[in-house]
């Protein structure tokens, strides 16, 4: 397998809590792994120190090979290849949904801004929001700012795409038009890691499930490994928690 990210012996903490203990996880081209576990359970912060939004305590970050962490990698560089898709949207409200996928090509990859605008549009489309181009971010529900947000990250052209609790923001109803961008990505072969509560999405979309608890990844495997035959106590008590509410 072909691995893109690679991450070894990762710690983290804020203050005297341990968040992240000797995290070793790694995701290859083209694989989608959910990351799934109660809610303090590390998920987002592993996210985050992926992107470097924190900067971990100690361990080692690969990106094709390259520690991140080395002092030798330039962060924003590290960053253009890393999308990242927030729980609450991060849109600008003082732009257009067009200006919010514009500004980033044009700021950080250089784009001239009549080709960022194109490639903006060929997402929004995608996404299903091409005819809110000239709408605020106020103007559109949260499902659809979701999908702008979406359609932004994909103007950067990632190498990886991560989705923090892409959904847990969104009213019932605008969820499932989420997941299903989210669901057409992962069919396009889009590498992609995504923290989220929804079980079921889970199942069908992931190449690989990660189950997080205090800290540590407890399990890992196939859908069917971890949904079917969880091995972990943790997990089995988790799965049948969130199972049985759902």
């Amino acid at each position: 397998m072909n691995q893109l990210i690679g991450i070894k012996n990762l710690k983290k903490s804020f203050g005297t809590l341990e968040v992240l203990k000797d995290i070793n996880f790694s995701l290859n081209k083209g694989e989608v792994v959910c990351v799934i576990g109660s809610s303090g359970s590390g998920k987002s912060t592993l996210l985050r120190c992926v992107n470097l939004l924190e900067t971990p305590d100690s361990g080692a970050i690969l990106l094709n090979g390259k520690d991140v962490l080395s002092g030798e990698i330039n962060i924003n560089e590290h960053r253009k290849q890393i999308g990242m898709v927030f729980q609450q949207f991060n849109l600008f409200n003082n732009m257009s949904v067009l200006k919010n996928c514009v500004i980033g090509q044009v700021k950080v990859l250089k784009r001239e801004k009549s080709e960022a605008e194109s490639i903006a549009k060929d997402y929004l489309q995608k996404v299903g929001m091409e005819p809110f181009i000239h709408a605020s971010p106020l103007q559109i529900s949260g499902g659809q700012k979701q999908r702008v947000a979406i359609a932004r990250a994909l103007c950067m052209n990632p190498s990886v795409l991560l989705f923090d609790e892409p959904t847990s923001a969104l009213d019932p109803e605008m969820v499932s038009e989420v997941l299903k961008v989210i669901g057409d990505l992962a069919k396009e072969g889009l590498t992609m890691m995504i923290v989220t509560h929804e079980m079921g999405f889970a199942r069908d979309v992931a190449d690989r499930i990660v189950f997080m608890d205090g800290g540590v990844i407890v399990e890992e495997g196939t859908p069917k490994e971890i949904f079917k035959q969880p091995k972990n106590i943790r997990t089995k008590e988790f799965l049948s928690r969130e199972l049985q509410y759902k």
